[in-house]
């Protein structure tokens, strides 16, 4: 097996144990033992379960702030882009571990990052709102949003959800 399969056996397996078992009920001993590796293999490519972790949710989490960041702000794309939802589906087990796993360093650092996002697109949608009535805004949206990842929605109901988030965060002027 090369050294590439090995990490990926490796981050499949703790993918599989952080889903199943939460952050704190995940043991590195347990990972080793299902993907076949030793204790060793496991710590010369990650240097703890924080780091293993960070493997296992991050390529997903950037891919949707840079989904947040790039896509312009207006009526069709607004709070929560709809290619930003998909990326939430594609990703959905990875999503629903970072959901799960609040109390991690790096669930920190993604909250705060998407929350920067989020203040930003609903900022440009309505820079009618206070600065502090908008952060205040933001983190009720993030709330709601993590709710649909909380609770297993299908993708068709997260979207009518989405919408309706949409609706009531940011409506859009009747003309």
């Amino acid at each position: 097996m090369s050294k590439e399969e090995v990490t990926a056996k490796i981050i499949g397996c703790a993918k599989d144990s952080f889903l199943h078992n939460g952050y704190h009920g995940t043991s590195l001993k347990t990972i080793c033992k299902q993907a076949g590796m030793t204790t060793g293999a496991l710590y010369h490519r990650f240097h703890g379960k924080d780091a293993l972790y960070r493997a296992v949710v991050e390529p997903a989490t950037k891919k949707l702030l840079e989904t947040l960041n790039n896509c312009p702000t207006n009526a069709a794309c607004s709070i929560m882009p709809e290619q930003g939802l998909i990326l939430v589906y594609l990703y959905w087990d990875v999503f629903r571990i970072v959901v799960q796993c609040r109390c991690t360093s790096y669930y920190n650092e993604f909250y705060s990052a998407i929350e920067k996002s989020v203040y930003h697109r609903l900022s440009k949608l309505n820079n009618n709102y206070a600065e502090d009535i908008c952060w205040l805004l933001s983190r009720a949206y993030l709330a709601t949003f993590f709710e649909i990842i909380r609770c297993d929605y299908d993708f068709e109901t997260a979207k009518k959800c989405i919408g309706a988030l949409e609706n009531f965060f940011a409506p859009q002027e009747i003309h």
